[in-house]
């Protein structure tokens, strides 16, 4: 009897242990997060939901040189931007304004402590942080001649923070357009993650969605197959509510065009955001909606039934999301009364 019993013990054990191993082996990954953005036992799409919801730091570190265009990123920005109940943080950067002509193109010291400076702040604050590369423009005209820039960009970066939390995504480019076409970017893109695995095994990647990053073009964008992959696309549709009266647009959109919350302009958002869904279910991948937002010459009223339309369907289909921007043209702060701006920033972020 007793030899049964320790026989039936000893088969539990070895059942209640090949069940663990299993699961071990079914999608998941027991690892550090001591460094390397190496993940612990969870899933792309739990540290997808990790970015929650986002505000971008727009128009200081990819403007030409930091406070240029109006925004010079101060420290006390992430603790405003966390205390107010934002997860995350992106910050675009302009990586090609401050690199050397020559091979092997060596960012320059001050603009990468920087950077570092920036990053640390903001993961003090307890926010998941995403750096990328913006408004590299000479590779929208030049892909192939500039390519080896950006890898050589990447391959600094990655050695930079390769010692960092995982709470520090890498996005490889923000918008892939015009010369860098969906053929070119899904030639690109993977030799540029290559680079970053070196020294980043298990870093969460963002890679954009080809022309300028438009949810129409998603099925344009051809995976590798990696483990820690989200995939990002940007919506400012209707444009000519989104952009009207934008000085960089041109011909400069006309001003005065509402969004009235209609089903008809509700059900557009949701048939959008249903096709990006649907890919991304048929590729197993998450989604980041890395941009959205309305620029300040339209009407508030208008702007927050857009913001909140396109923020509760991202919640809908499961996509994490960064408002653009925290300041500036489209922002949600003002820094000159040091105030939120009320109800865009609920509309943007849901509380």
């Amino acid at each position: 009897m007793r030899t049964y019993l320790w026989l039936l013990l000893f088969l539990l054990v070895a059942i209640v242990g090949g069940i663990i191993v299993f699961d071990k082996l079914d999608g998941k990954r027991d690892v550090s997060n001591d460094n390397s953005g190496e993940l612990r036992e969870s899933s792309i799409f739990d540290y997808n939901k990790k970015i929650g919801h986002g505000v971008n730091i727009g128009n200081a570190l990819e403007a030409p040189v930091e406070g240029s265009w109006g925004v010079y990123i101060s420290d006390d920005y992430f603790s405003l931007i966390k205390e107010r109940g934002f997860d995350s943080v992106r910050i675009p950067i302009r990586w090609s304004a401050h690199i050397e002509d020559n091979y092997p193109y060596k960012i320059d010291e001050e603009f990468l402590n920087r950077v570092k400076h920036v990053v640390d702040k903001a993961l003090e604050n307890n926010l998941i942080v995403i750096i990328n590369t913006h408004h590299f423009e000479e590779m929208y005209q030049s892909p192939e001649e500039y390519e080896d820039r950006l890898v050589e960009i990447w391959r600094q970066i990655s050695d930079t923070f390769k010692n960092y939390p995982n709470t520090l995504y890498f996005e490889i480019f923000n918008e892939p357009a015009q010369n860098l076409t969906p053929d070119l970017w899904n030639e690109i893109y993977p030799q540029v993650l290559n680079i970053v695995r070196e020294t980043n095994p298990n870093r969460v990647v963002i890679i954009d969605v080809p022309n300028w990053s438009n949810y129409s073009a998603i099925d344009e964008l051809k995976l590798v197959k990696d483990e820690y992959i989200i995939v990002s696309f940007h919506y400012y549709e209707p444009f000519a509510f989104t952009h009207q009266g934008a000085e960089w647009v041109s011909p400069q959109l006309p001003v005065g065009v509402r969004w009235e919350g209609s089903d008809i302009e509700v059900e557009q958002i949701n048939a959008h955001f249903k096709y990006v869904s649907d890919w991304a279910k048929e590729n197993n991948v998450p989604i980041f909606l890395g941009e959205f937002g309305a620029y300040s010459r339209a009407d508030m009223e208008s702007r927050v039934l857009w913001t909140e339309a396109v923020r509760k369907t991202a919640e809908k289909f499961g996509f994490s999301t960064a408002y653009w921007e925290f300041c500036s043209g489209f922002g949600l702060y003002d820094t000159s009364s040091n105030k939120w701006l009320e109800p865009l920033t609920t509309s943007a972020l849901g509380k």
